[in-house]
């Protein structure tokens, strides 16, 4: 007796069989693809940190860094942040493209950064907060605050950093 194969209602035809197996290997390409573009970026965002870390040791009294962050102002700026040999807070400016200090400033000449937000915050009550970061503009420490303003803009505040007085503000129409 001569058997023939039952047709089955789950037989997938060929031409889907090739587009699921494309598809998954077009999506390994592209999550393999964004890694790659992720990690190059990453590193390009942080190029120059150890140098600047080494600068901040030997020009500063800075002895063991916490931190380092680029500031994009003027010039690019590695903000080194870190403690003494006496435990104080201190930060280090330098430049990225030279490794050389632009200045050199303890925490406590500094006005605190939540002190600056709660007072944005009682003068701005609608808006909403993103963020605040240290950093450097025409030769002076200046906490830079981002928010979104009552009328939806995106607004960058520049404060001087040892007074607290706002020095600039840049707000950005948002579509």
């Amino acid at each position: 007796m001569i058997r023939t194969q039952q047709s089955s209602r789950s037989t997938v035809p060929d031409w889907v069989k090739w587009t699921v197996l494309g598809s998954v290997v077009i999506g390994m390409v592209l999550i393999v693809a964004a890694y790659w573009f992720y990690t190059g970026i990453m590193a390009d965002k942080q190029e120059g940190y150890e140098a600047s870390k080494q600068a901040a040791i030997e020009e500063t009294a800075l002895i063991d860094i916490d931190s380092i962050q680029r500031y994009n102002g003027n010039e690019v700026l590695h903000i080194v942040s870190g403690r003494t040999r006496s435990g104080k807070q201190a930060y280090a400016f330098i430049g990225k493209e030279n490794n050389r200090l632009v200045t050199y400033v303890e925490k406590k000449e500094l006005v605190d950064a939540a002190s600056l937000n709660k007072a944005w915050q009682d003068n701005c009550d609608k808006c909403e907060w993103k963020d605040i970061k240290l950093g450097y503009e025409d030769e002076k420490a200046v906490w830079e605050m981002t928010y979104i303003d009552e009328q939806g803009r995106y607004v960058i505040a520049h404060y001087d950093a040892k007074s607290g007085e706002r020095y600039q503000q840049f707000a950005f129409k948002r579509s």
